[in-house]
């Protein structure tokens, strides 16, 4: 087995067997189970929404083995090593624990009631759930460590360049760039919220403000010069990410996996943070601190020897001051 089909096999593993403990509690209680089911609570522990068994199945495993078939792909694009991706993969266990968990229980507290209006899910049960996450995230962050395969150097894939500017010649470098899916998943959490909001009383409201949040940063403008590096709303001066020049150390490009950084949106990252749009070309910049910071963009190589020419500048009229 190649070393990303391995890497890939060990981040689907928890949904796998997340899917297979939810489909072997199915089919041990099915006879067991009521018509509907009781599917949602409410703060109190007393169902409020309702499913077809086979609708709830259908539902759990969509959503378990879409997630971790959506984390595979992504894995499957890089050679980048999982100790670089300790933070996806830890999410993605603790999700598969959380979700698996979550969908067991359903299934137990439905299991020999007369009707589905009668079953309640007590409150501490959420809690085990979180614990259950937390422990699953964990394996996941120490599996990933384990992980010796050659990481990806997209900062050294290009020697810092720098555009020839004259004395006193202005120049501005901007681009827009956009990501259908931090778009895609901000408008799913918005619609299911609202779905959900409207079947269920006290629900899931903050699904709509994660959507929000999620699909305000889908499309940005991304500007260098000679304040330094801007990234914001395309539709709005705000909220944005300015970093100035006095800042930054040197800027590079190169071409990143949007799962090596963390994944879609802004993140934090071991070296420093980045805002992910997708896969593709890439602006690095390494920052006073020692720290960095990353933009997927493209024509990511102009934007890096614009701000290395800029910097240089800046520096030069510095010194000239001093």
């Amino acid at each position: 087995m190649s070393p990303v089909r391995r890497r890939a096999l060990v981040v689907t593993l928890p949904f796998a067997l997340a899917w297979a403990v939810v489909l072997a509690v199915f089919t041990g209680l099915r006879d067991r189970l009521p018509d509907p089911l009781a599917t949602h609570f409410g703060p109190g522990g007393e169902a409020d929404g309702f499913t077809g068994p086979g609708a709830f199945l259908s539902v759990a495993s969509a959503v378990l083995i879409g997630s971790g078939l959506l984390i595979a792909l992504g894995v499957l694009r890089t050679r980048t090593a999982l100790r670089a991706q300790r933070p996806v993969v830890a999410i993605g266990y603790g999700t598969a624990g959380l979700l698996g968990y979550a969908f067991a229980s359903v299934l137990f507290a439905n299991a020999d009631a007369v009707r589905a209006s009668r079953v309640s899910e007590p409150v501490w049960q959420l809690g085990v759930a979180f614990g259950v996450a937390c422990a699953t995230g964990a394996l996941g962050w120490l599996i990933a460590g384990r992980d010796t395969a050659p990481e990806d150097d997209p900062e050294g894939s290009a020697a810092p360049a720098r555009l020839p500017l004259a004395d006193g010649e202005v120049a501005t470098w901007t681009r827009t760039v956009g990501s259908p899916v931090l778009l895609f998943g901000g408008v799913v959490a918005v619609l299911v919220g609202a779905v959900l909001a409207a079947v269920g009383p006290g629900v899931q409201a903050w699904l709509i403000v994660i959507g929000l949040i999620s699909a305000a940063p889908a499309r940005c403008r991304v500007t260098v010069d000679r304040r330094g590096l801007t990234v914001a709303p395309w539709f709005a001066p705000w909220p944005r990410k300015r970093i100035p020049l006095a800042r930054i150390e040197r800027a590079t490009s190169g071409a990143a996996n949007a799962l090596s950084l963390g994944g879609w949106g802004y993140r934090i990252t071991g070296r420093g943070s980045a805002l992910v749009f997708r896969s593709g070309d890439a602006l690095f910049l390494r920052l006073a601190t020692g720290r960095e910071f990353a933009v997927t963009v493209d024509d990511a190589a102009t934007a890096a020897a614009l701000l290395n020419a800029l910097i240089e500048r800046e520096r030069g009229t510095s010194e000239q001051r001093g």
